[in-house]
């Protein structure tokens, strides 16, 4: 009797589930091994392909990169803004709700930090990745601007310039994340959300001059002159 041979233990997977696994594995390495996680070698070993089939999937290295920093950005701005929105309340809770979920515990673990020292490092020499960065800006700055604007829509603050409003709240969110990922003793999560709604509160009062709208000028016709009485 002729032994069965045995079939080789290969499974090949649909491209866009292969890219996928390519992606989590790159973010992995990031995570764990920061700069020293852009190696083709270990993506590969943690996605469990040879090396090589990076460059069969993705142009290059730095590529493969871009996309996984595209995928880690949009997918937390869309955690964070479903967060925000689940629940039916007013403009101020959503932003309020907006603050909370940027500065969960899942978002302040070292790992996500080294990733992101990573995407910001190349993003000076790389074309994609300075691509990448500002797309998933225009985005972030987006849905800052969609829930300013509902807070100025609904009578919650006066009439604001809403784009330069979310730029600045956009620059205050960062700012407080990168601080309290380099140092978690500096503040605790839930200052970080009041220092941020009480940014809210003082846009809402006025207290923010250089981001309001001036006050329409009221146009007054010129006065005709009277018209000759009858004469005497």
């Amino acid at each position: 009797m002729v032994p069965e041979r045995r079939r080789p233990k290969f499974h090949r997977a649909p491209a866009n589930v292969r890219r996928e696994a390519l992606i989590d594995a790159t973010l992995a390495c990031l995570r764990k091994h920061g700069h020293a996680g852009v190696s083709a070698r270990r993506i590969g070993a943690v996605a469990r392909v040879s090396p090589g089939l990076i460059t069969h999937h993705f142009p290059s290295l730095s590529a493969l990169v871009a996309a996984a920093y595209e995928s880690l950005a949009m997918s937390l701005l869309h955690s964070i803004e479903q967060h925000a929105r689940e629940a039916q309340t007013t403009a101020r809770e959503r932003l309020r709700r907006f603050f909370q979920a940027s500065f969960a515990p899942g978002l302040l673990e070292p790992g996500l930090f080294n990733a992101w020292l990573v995407f910001w490092s190349m993003m000076a020499h790389d074309a994609r990745v300075r691509a990448v960065h500002d797309r998933t800006y225009v985005a972030y700055r987006a849905v800052l601007e969609s829930m300013l604007g509902e807070l100025s829509g609904d009578g919650g603050a006066p009439h604001f310039k809403v784009r330069p409003a979310a730029i600045a709240l956009a620059a205050l969110l960062d700012g407080l994340w990168i601080e309290a990922s380099m140092n978690p003793r500096t503040f605790k999560p839930a200052e970080a959300v009041a220092l941020c709604d009480d940014w809210i509160s003082a846009l809402s009062a006025g207290a923010l001059p250089s981001l309001l709208h001036p006050p329409a000028r009221r146009t007054t016709r010129p006065r005709s002159p009277p018209e000759p009485g009858p004469r005497r």
